[in-house]
Parts: structure tokens; C-alpha cells; sequence
């Protein structure tokens, strides 16, 4: 299964990396770390991905010797579904952040209320989210139901 992690934390990277490769070994993830470029992955390779596992805040470009990342997208991970809605690109998707509060103080969002509003805008393509702590292990149970789900699914569909 080809699955594309959209995800600026290098640290995230590799615990998630590490865990699905010990649960699903014959699984292929390929990694982006910014909206702009995890967008173009998905708007260049559409059929390519089963599943997105997708970071909510992260910079606009890829951080770099050269390059600052550009501004902190608090929504990032809102806006690329909301592209993938507008260009009907339908892959499962799980947000997994380290975030409990999103925006800033005026525009402020609970990760309950950013789960609700997903679920409502993007239900087709939103499976849910994972609430990622790098102190605890309950995330990767999270993840893997998650994907677990996706897995069966996937088979009931193909027969």
C-alpha cells in the first residue's frame, strides 16, 4: 500500500514512520514537509496514494538552508483537503497532530471542533484524528485502527 505523510516534525516523522513499518512491513511511505510541496504530490500523482496521513499546521514551503518555510500555516492541513475537495481527489485521509488548539486567539478551534468541522466539510475523504504526544503510546493504537479500517474496507469493496 502507497501512503503519502504530509508532516514537518522530524521527530513525528520517524516514530510514525518506524511504527507502521514494524506493523505493516510491505507498506511504501513517501514524505513531504509543507503545504505547498505535499499539494503538488497530491495533485501530481492523485492515483498513486491509498491513504494520507496529514500534519494540520505546518509552513507554507519546505524548510531549507535556504528557504525559511515561509509563514506557519495553523489550517494547513484544512486547506489541502479543502483543494483535494475542489479537484475531486478522494484519498482516505487521517490527520494526526500534536496540536490540542488551532489559529490564534481570535480564531481559535478545539481539536473537537476542527474534528466536527472536517467530518461535516470533507466526510467523503476524512476518516478522522489522531492526537499525536511523543511521551505516550496511545496514538499509535489510534493510528493503526484507523488504517486497520481502511484496510478492510478497501478489501470488502474489491471482493
Amino acid at each position: 500500500m502507497n501512503i503519502l505523510m504530509i508532516e514537518d516534525d522530524q521527530n513525528k516523522i520517524k516514530q510514525i514512520v518506524d511504527e507502521l513499518n514494524n506493523v505493516y512491513p510491505s507498506i511504501t511511505i513517501t514524505r513531504r514537509n509543507s503545504f505547498q510541496s505535499g499539494l503538488k504530490e497530491i495533485l501530481g500523482n492523485r492515483q498513486k496514494y491509498k491513504l494520507l496521513i496529514l500534519d494540520m499546521s505546518m509552513p507554507t514551503f519546505d524548510i531549507s538552508n535556504k528557504e525559511t518555510g515561509g509563514r506557519l500555516r495553523p489550517f494547513a492541513g484544512k486547506d489541502i483537503l479543502r483543494q483535494m475537495y475542489r479537484k475531486n481527489i478522494f484519498i482516505p485521509t487521517v490527520v494526526v497532530t500534536q496540536f490540542e488548539n488551532f489559529g490564534e486567539l481570535i480564531e481559535n478551534v478545539t481539536l473537537s471542533q476542527l474534528n466536527i468541522e472536517l467530518k461535516e466539510s470533507f466526510s467523503n475523504i476524512y476518516m478522522g484524528t489522531v492526537y499525536y504526544n511523543a511521551a505516550q503510546d496511545n496514538w499509535k493504537q489510534d493510528l493503526i485502527k484507523y488504517i486497520d479500517k481502511y484496510t478492510k474496507e478497501s478489501e470488502q469493496i474489491s471482493g
